[in-house]
């Protein structure tokens, strides 16, 4: 699996947009509540940093998936394991559902 499978998978499932957010930055820069969706993505593995930091301020750095221990957070490594759990994508199923309804 490689990021290619999992931008296919992130389409498939809903997520495009807080990983197309993520990859140019804009993810830290809009509402509170997408920030913290796109946060939760990172951390489950369903999304991935992008090549190259984002500077948000000049205090606050977003680091590069390159910068980060292989396997943590962030890392390509970390959304391979994420997607290569069905039970993973059935709960990204659910989720979709629920935000159909609310």
């Amino acid at each position: 699996m490689n990021s290619r499978t999992i931008r296919n998978l992130q389409k498939r499932y809903g997520l495009k947009k807080y990983q197309d957010a993520i990859s140019n930055g804009t993810a830290w820069e809009k509402s509170a509540k997408f920030t913290q969706r796109c946060k939760e993505l990172l951390q489950s593995g369903a999304c991935y940093l992008p090549p190259k930091p984002h500077y948000i301020h000049f205090h606050s750095v977003v680091p590069s998936r390159h910068d980060l221990a292989k396997g943590s957070y962030g890392t390509i490594e970390h959304s391979v394991k994420f997607w290569s759990d069905e039970w993973n994508k059935s709960l990204l199923v659910g989720q979709m559902i629920h935000e159909s309804y609310v």
